[in-house]
């Protein structure tokens, strides 16, 4: 109190001169100190990169962050607030839970159902959830039917930070959004912390802020959709430039199951409990928000082409990238609006 008490007391020249010295003492303005650093490992079932530019290595936050992510929302922690929700052994939720909770609820109603947590026992009998399908196994109309009441977010209340079930057997998977969520939550704490430059990237949802490591602004390929690419034969379809924006890509040419020659894409239709099969090879969503833009791309996926347009023009928040299959059998892109400004001319 004294500190201030008598600063009060002296000239603002001088008040401005102190507060500057303070400013530079404790950022990141200091060129000697600060350097890009790069951290990498495993989460989620998946891996995440991130690239920011600091005074300090924050791989310790950085881990202390996810660990408590998938202690609230990983279905494959038997032990996470949404599993213990799921097995009706706890109806407590948080912070984290609620933000999953409403901005799922927010994407189902505007596309009308297309994207839905709720359909995990839909996408467990096909075993694209936390239960496996490990022998091409394809459930029968039957038992699709069974697990369709069980479907729908208006199964699902909060009260009081609490959650209240319809039905036991209900229970919610955060494939489709968490990981973007995630994103988020890193994201947010590196904000806060003052950093400049950056970019979070788990399981490829990515959000980056000003440059990188060349000054430049952050470049992000959005790849071709190859059936069973991997690091060794991936290629880019465009690439595109981003900063304070998030971009999420899903698509169905890597993750199906097969059976009789016919593929089953990941793509779960919650209205129908089937693979949804439309045009559409891969979308990617542009916005703030990772965690939107993650479950965007998820419904539009759902939606097929022209009604994932229809939705995204409309949206001012979004803008999204195509990529069909023409009645020919060519592979074709589109855009929305806006989404050009992003895209490179020349790399």
């Amino acid at each position: 109190m004294l500190f201030f008490y008598n600063l009060h007391k002296i000239g603002n020249m001088r008040v401005a001169i102190i507060f500057i010295f303070f400013i530079i003492l404790f950022s990141c303005g200091s060129r000697e100190k600060c350097v890009f650093r790069y951290y990498e490992g495993p989460v989620q079932g998946t891996y995440f990169h991130i690239t920011y530019e600091w005074n300090e290595d924050l791989s310790e936050e950085i881990d202390s962050l996810l660990q408590n992510f998938n202690r609230s929302l990983s279905n494959y922690d038997s032990t996470s607030v949404i599993s213990l929700i799921n097995y009706n052994k706890s109806d407590e939720t948080n912070e984290l839970f609620l933000k999953m909770f409403e901005a799922s609820k927010d994407v189902y109603q505007k596309s009308e159902g297309a994207f839905d947590i709720s359909i995990a026992p839909i996408v467990n009998l096909w075993g694209f959830g936390w239960v496996k399908n490990l022998e091409g196994f394809i459930p029968d109309s039957v038992e699709i039917a069974y697990a369709l009441q069980f479907v729908g977010m208006d199964k699902f209340i909060i009260e009081n930070g609490k959650i209240i079930k319809q039905f036991p057997e209900s229970m919610l998977i955060s494939n489709a959004i968490a990981q973007g969520l995630s994103v988020d939550y890193i994201s947010d704490y590196l904000f806060d912390l003052g950093l400049k430059n950056f970019l979070v990237e788990i399981g490829g949802e990515i959000y980056c802020l000003g440059v990188n490591n060349q000054k430049r602004s952050w470049r992000i390929g959005i790849d071709k959709p190859i059936e069973d690419s991997d690091l060794n034969n991936r290629e880019n379809q465009i690439i595109i430039n981003i900063s304070g924006k998030a971009i999420a890509t899903s698509g169905n040419y890597r993750k199906y199951i097969e059976n009789n020659n016919h593929k089953f894409g990941h793509s779960v239709d919650p209205r129908t409990g089937y693979p949804a099969e439309n045009s559409l090879l891969s979308v990617s969503v542009i916005s703030e928000s990772c965690m939107y833009c993650d479950a965007w791309a998820t419904a539009f996926m759902v939606c097929g082409l022209e009604k994932s347009i229809e939705i995204a023009e409309n949206d001012p928040d979004i803008e999204a990238y195509f990529i069909y299959e023409d009645k020919n059998g060519k592979t074709q892109s589109r855009m929305t609006s806006g989404f050009n400004k992003y895209v490179c001319e020349n790399y």
